[in-house]
């Protein structure tokens, strides 16, 4: 029996009195963060007991969980930090101002100067925005009215804002509170558990996406009768005011930005595949007609920038790197292309073999894997560049020793073609998806699949292709997996691929194309069919800015970025390859600088998406 169990048996034998088994349920219900009790809140708001207020929130929530937490949080502090400067108490006022809202200078850093201004002000009532603050308890009330709202609207506090009634089932309660505090510690929780008793330790084994945050750029909320409906789906907004919150992250002014167009006198072709070298001085791109393209900075610290030119590479032989082509119809090919780790060798094929490059030379090392089938993805093993996994068209994985041209494992499990793959080291697994909108876990010891799971795609945005891809990526902590599919965006957390969030681009924009995370995981850049580069806050998949076509090809609207490629080391640089051969790469307007924040529908310190609970 676990301790959880152990003590509810404990209480129901030793407290048969009201009011101290109610003094007690209220003890464990402020610890286990199971009820969230409003009436006590209240009381430390109207106190201003800040420390108690945020302490019994973070029982239930943190700052980043989404955007109702965050204001919430930015709230508490705000209201302490205001009373401290009412108080005259500088030093403390700029203890918090550096210890409690330093935090969202990185979502706003607007608001966060305006804050800090306020400290030379005599009274910060001279703030035309704050003009209206009365005193210290009228403004608590406020406070605790827009802190009630937050609460009630966040998905988090689901279910969590009615204390049972105990007049008459007060045993029945405690035993469902225990049996409800075992689904709370659920690592994924899942919305209808089947608990049935308890002696026996519950687990959701099987979670669906338990919490399903959607963007407010697109209606994703099935229609009534679907099968696959969100149950409980937390909000719906007018087409204006989704224009408004996709209008105000807009960035459609070349000075807005810094883009730099990479030198090319090759032919003019669609570029398909695109990445730094790891090192990050470097940009390698795979066109259409097979021919790989790879620029080079001669920078002071030899990395890519957008404010200095890089040279078109060629060796001195003056080859080019070029899959073999010689059986392949290009327009049926699925391109795929790894580098290594040390940045010297290119695995790559454009439906055809696979060759093997060296990318000093530019000489072909080796040819292997003759179709059919013919490869659609490839990923180099993270412990042996020797080693590659590698999809193909008939719905298989191969892991394949290069050097000793052997296949260690044939993987099947897809029900069409793979077209993506990444390793995770901590978690020791390989994640591969595919153009079924399948995810497939697979164990590195001995290769046997863990886990697979469909993504949800709601009713009226399917697919226009039955083989649209499904590209997969790990983020930094090798644990949350980003899945990018024309119709969303979706983060997963491995090895159980339980569903944390997906975005929606508005219909109107079209499909996703590509999508990848920043090098720090703090960012998402999702390229977008309408020519549109969308980035976007990694943990909340909330939009903090969009980049228009107009901002880095006014000359030409009809072109747009097929694939996109993160900097290893520069968090705010990404590069993207388009329709007409071109590979920009793009940063902010300042040097170390960040993309903008976008304020929210509530005008709030975060960025404008919201969300909504359901299970995929």
């Amino acid at each position: 029996m676990s301790s959880l169990n152990r003590e509810a048996v404990f209480l129901i034998l030793q407290f048969l009195d009201e009011e101290k088994f109610k003094d007690t349920v209220h003890k464990l219900e402020k610890e286990s963060g199971f009820y969230f009790n409003m009436r006590y809140f209240e009381e430390c708001v109207t106190n201003g007991e800040w420390d108690e207020v945020e302490q019994y929130i973070s029982g239930f929530t943190k700052v980043d969980d989404n955007k109702f937490s965050m204001k919430i949080f930015f709230e508490i502090r705000k209201q302490k930090y205001l009373e401290a400067l009412d108080r005259h108490d500088h030093a403390k006022a700029v203890e918090i101002l550096v210890k409690d809202l330093k935090e969202f200078s990185k979502f706003n850093e607007g608001i966060f100067k305006e804050m800090t201004l306020l400290l030379n002000l005599e009274n910060f009532r001279e703030k035309e925005q704050l003009s209206k603050y009365g005193d210290t308890k009228s403004a608590r009330a406020i406070v605790l009215a827009v802190l009630k709202k937050l609460i009630e609207t966040n998905p988090l506090f689901r279910d969590k804002l009615q204390f049972p009634t105990l007049k008459n089932l007060r045993l029945r309660t405690l035993i469902n509170q225990s049996l409800n505090w075992q689904h709370h510690l659920c690592k994924r929780p899942r919305l209808n558990p089947d608990i049935r008793t308890l002696f026996a330790d519950h687990s959701c084994l099987e979670s669906p996406c338990a919490y399903l945050p959607v963007a407010i750029l697109a209606d994703s909320i099935p229609k009534n009768g679907d099968s696959r409906s969100l149950p409980d789906a937390k909000l719906k907004y007018s087409d204006e005011e989704i224009s408004k919150a996709w209008k105000l992250t807009e960035l459609n002014k070349p000075s807005q930005l810094h883009s730099l167009r990479l030198p090319d006198c090759h032919l003019p072709v669609r570029i398909i595949g695109l990445t730094y070298t790891h090192m990050g001085g470097a940009i390698l791109a795979l066109a259409f007609n097979a021919v790989h393209k790879l620029w080079k900075w001669q920078t002071s610290d030899g990395k890519a920038t957008s404010s200095v030119p890089p040279q078109l590479w060629q060796p001195p032989n003056g080859i080019l790197m070029t899959n073999d082509i010689s059986d392949t119809r290009l327009e049926c090919a699925v391109p795929c292309f790894a580098l290594s780790k040390n940045d010297s060798y290119l695995l790559s094929t454009s439906g055809g073999k696979f060759s093997l490059f060296n990318i000093t030379t530019f000489k072909t090392m080796t040819t292997f894997m003759s179709p059919p089938p013919a490869a659609t993805s490839v990923a180099f093993y993270p412990n042996d560049n020797n080693i590659v996994a590698i999809g193909f068209d008939d719905y298989s994985i191969y892991i394949y020793n290069i050097r000793i041209d052997e296949v260690k494992s044939k993987l099947k499990g897809h029900q069409n073609r793979v077209t993506g793959l990444t390793f995770s080291n901590v978690l020791n697994v390989l994640v591969s998806s595919g153009a079924d909108v399948q995810l497939c876990v697979w164990s590195m010891d001995g290769w046997e699949m863990l886990t697979r799971k469909f993504l949800y795609i709601p009713h009226g945005r399917e697919s226009s292709s039955p083989l649209a891809p499904t590209g997969v990526q790990f983020h930094q902590d090798q644990i949350h997996l980003l899945a990018v599919h024309e119709t969303q965006l979706a983060i997963y957390e491995a090895p159980r691929l339980d569903c944390l969030m997906q975005w929606f681009p508005p219909e109107s924009s079209g499909s996703v194309t590509d999508a990848t995370y920043s090098c720090d995981g703090r960012l998402i850049y999702a390229s977008i069919k309408d020519g549109s580069v969308c980035v976007l806050t990694a943990t909340t998949l909330q939009l903090r800015s969009r980049i228009t076509p107009a901002a880095y090809i006014p000359l030409n609207p009809r072109v747009y970025p097929v694939v996109i490629a993160a900097h290893p080391s520069e968090p705010n640089q990404f590069a993207i390859g388009l329709t007409d051969g071109g590979v920009h790469v793009i940063e902010p307007p300042e040097s170390g600088g960040s993309w903008c924040v976008a304020p929210s529908l509530e005008g709030g310190v975060g960025p404008s998406v919201n969300s909504a609970a359901g299970s995929g």
